[in-house]
């Protein structure tokens, strides 16, 4: 009887923690997460906000297709190798570069402190602004 008591009880919790944080959050619900940091963060403009929300939108889809690829090679190791590791920086690094490219100078200065302290040395590929002096 406790035994029971204690199987429901595990099963129970176990949905509300699925419940609790969803597995497979769309595109949109990424994107708008990472437009809200970047907003408050760059005091992003409407004009901004817009076309920063459609550039992760397009990231969040391209790096859903690529981890449904990793998925249909299956759960071993061997799939997930260093061609989709440089594909998913490839395109991180893309998008970081059409983000810094709808900001202005002050803007660009700002997010490449944020996206350096988020990783070390991922800004390297993006030009920064020259301040005066």
């Amino acid at each position: 009887m406790k035994i029971s008591v204690l199987i429901i009880f595990i099963v129970i919790n176990s949905f509300g923690l699925k419940a609790q944080y969803p597995k497979g959050q769309s595109p949109g619900h990424h994107a708008k997460g990472k437009v809200n940091i970047l907003k408050g963060m760059l005091n992003l403009t409407n004009q901004q906000t817009e076309k920063v929300m459609q550039i992760y939108m397009d990231h969040y889809k391209s790096t859903d297709s690529l981890k449904s690829i990793i998925v249909k090679r299956g759960p071993n190791p061997e799939a997930i190798n260093s061609n989709l590791t440089t594909m998913f920086n490839t395109k991180q690094l893309e998008t970081d570069k059409k983000i810094s490219s709808v900001l202005n100078n002050d803007q660009k200065l700002a997010y490449v402190k944020f996206v350096s302290s988020r990783k070390p040395g991922r800004m390297v590929a993006i030009a920064t602004p020259t301040s005066p002096r």
